[in-house]
């Protein structure tokens, strides 16, 4: 057995999260029984996700039950082993759940090959709530082509800077939407967009039609709300607008905003889709491929923001929700 540190929900958020709705314990993690495996936690992926989790609500992703560990993805190391798949040493992904160390079944979990890419790498660019999400988003669903103008909205966040590049790689023009000058110059010179737009200076539907003024063609939309519908203002003939989340809604799930000018869609003979990367999951393989070849060869990167112990978890998870932060946000142990 090995004392484990873990942040816990105490109460449910009223609205957007606060440290006080956690706290962290210590306890013993259980006895390993056959064919599990001890496991310390080296990375968290803080995700949007995680959010709709902790309402008193069963949604898409299930919820986190109170002085229960919050939900988090995350890589782990397994230190002590009743399995005959995975040995001591070995890397794995799986729900570790925000806590320093975790019994699982070996069946529940992936192990990681880390001979070119570390291991956390599969929470960030070959990570399923980010780059995999990206490109299912992007080349599955939207088909995005050369010369296509993309714009996708939360670009300086994780998913949506994988978003960009992935799109710039198939030969679209790619504008992003993020909030503040240092996250526009962040996806020009760092992403790589070929322009960004401050959400939060000046009018978003003027200043879209200023970077797009044959309109676009493909909206990868994280956030919801007025950005949806400020790129709605802005389609082209024939657009095609991607659902992947909508991060400005999850505070408040009973009282999602719809997009109120929809009607944009059969005005311009357009459609709306929306998606979770598990529909595509079939199409990992190629995916991760894919990924790791646009990486070795110098046309992806995905930076990292890691803000090192497990007790800095419901701090980074506010971070998230509040646009804090850049590329991808990790937690160290």
């Amino acid at each position: 057995m090995a004392m484990s540190r873990k942040v816990v929900l105490t109460q449910r958020p009223d609205g957007e999260p606060a440290e006080s709705d956690f706290a962290l314990v210590d306890a013993e993690t259980k006895p390993l029984e056959d064919g599990e495996v001890l496991l310390k936690v080296e990375h968290l992926s803080i995700d949007a996700f995680i959010r709709t989790m902790l309402d008193d609500r069963d949604g898409h992703h299930g919820k986190v039950d109170l002085e229960a560990p919050v939900m988090a993805l995350g890589v782990g190391r397994v230190i002590d082993s009743r399995s005959s798949e995975l040995q001591q040493g070995d890397a794995v992904f799986g729900p570790m759940g925000a806590q320093t160390h975790v019994v699982w079944p070996a069946a529940m979990l992936r192990k990681l090959d880390e001979s070119n890419v570390p291991a956390r790498t599969y929470l960030g660019a070959l990570g399923m709530t980010t780059g995999l999400t990206a490109y299912a988003g992007m080349i599955c669903v939207a088909q995005v082509k050369a010369e296509e103008t993309v714009v996708v909205s939360a670009a300086a966040g994780a998913v949506g800077s994988m978003a960009c590049q992935i799109a710039k790689i198939a030969g679209a023009k790619v504008i992003g939407i993020a909030g503040g000058a240092e996250k526009c110059d962040f996806l020009r010179k760092e992403i790589g967009c070929h322009d960004a737009v401050d959400y939060k200076s000046g009018n978003l539907v003027e200043n879209l039609r200023e970077s797009c003024p044959e309109g676009i063609n493909v909206f990868f939309d994280n956030v919801g709300g007025d950005v949806l519908d400020a790129a709605l203002d802005n389609i082209a003939k024939c657009a095609r607008v991607i659902i992947c989340g909508a991060i400005s809604q999850y505070n408040d799930m009973t009282k999602v905003t719809g997009p109120s000018l929809y009607l944009r869609i059969p005005e311009r003979n357009a459609s709306m889709l929306g998606f979770t990367v598990d529909h595509y999951a079939e199409q990992f393989p190629t995916m991760e491929a894919d990924i790791a070849d646009w990486i070795q060869r110098g046309e992806l990167s995905l930076p990292e923001q890691i803000e090192d112990g497990i007790e800095n978890f419901p701090g980074a998870l506010i971070k998230l929700m509040t646009g804090g932060h850049k590329g991808k946000l990790l937690i160290g142990l």
